[in-house]
């Protein structure tokens, strides 16, 4: 366990109100990738629901929106995100993430490199980005990555006619490197154990919720699977459940 130092805000006007607060270390995390299909009441909707029964980050992602809907659609959904005590990310767009104030920004092959990118966030914001091997996973580390995405690890609809990496690919990539990696690609309650037992810090998801008739239940029954498992993340992601809004920001104590 680690604490988290609260740095000012509107907290500090409750009475009794302790300053420090818990971060698990060894919580998986589940992160809910919007599929880039929902305008912004049917998206609020669904990520309300996904925060509600547990997931922990979103990562907004809509590859053709312009910097302007996208950052819209972000300040619509921030409210449920940040009501649920959850993160926000934003995939591709750090102009996007700066403006928002999310908790970081997802790259991926095409966006700005880490290095490029790392100056422009500020100290806490995580910057992520996907990989598809071992040699990628450790330059990505080596550059910086707070975290890394890998897959995809069984067969998925958002990737047809492409083999699956399998969970073997994805134990060797958690055993490279010394920052957090998710697992993403076809993750279901019937194969999710077998990826929590390589020690990754948790899953990434899109259809699995997105697409579910009741996102709620298919987030609570992910969340609820993870909290039960025995085994725990080689390298978790730091998790702090309090505000950070314009009012106040958290700082991990290391």
């Amino acid at each position: 366990m680690r604490t988290v130092k609260w740095n000012g805000g509107l907290l500090d006007r409750i009475p009794g109100w302790k300053k420090v607060f818990v971060v698990s270390e060894s919580r998986f995390q589940l992160h809910v990738i919007t599929d880039g299909k929902r305008q912004s009441q049917e998206l609020y909707d669904i990520v309300e629901a996904a925060v509600r029964g547990g997931a922990d980050v979103i990562q907004l992602r809509y590859k053709s929106a312009p910097a302007l809907d996208l950052y819209r659609l972000a300040e619509a959904i921030r409210p449920a995100i940040r009501g649920a005590g959850a993160g926000l990310l934003i995939n591709d767009r750090v102009d996007v993430a700066l403006a928002t104030g999310a908790e970081g920004v997802h790259l991926a092959a095409k966006s700005l490199p880490i290095a490029a990118t790392r100056p422009l966030m500020q100290g806490d914001q995580w910057i992520g980005c996907s990989v598809h091997s071992v040699e990628e996973a450790v330059k990505a580390e080596q550059v910086g990555a707070s975290y890394i995405t890998y897959g995809h690890i069984f067969a998925t609809n958002s990737k047809p006619g492409l083999p699956p990496r399998g969970v073997d690919a994805l134990r060797r990539v958690v055993d490279a490197v010394n920052i957090p990696v998710l697992a993403i690609g076809g993750i279901t309650m019937e194969n999710i154990d077998e990826v929590l037992a390589t020690g990754v810090a948790g899953i990434a998801v899109i259809g699995a919720v997105m697409a579910d008739l009741e996102p709620e239940r298919a987030a609570r029954e992910l969340r609820q699977r993870m909290d039960a498992s025995h085994h725990r993340p080689k390298k978790a992601l730091p998790l702090a459940k309090a505000l950070s809004d314009q009012h106040g920001r958290s700082e991990i104590v290391q």
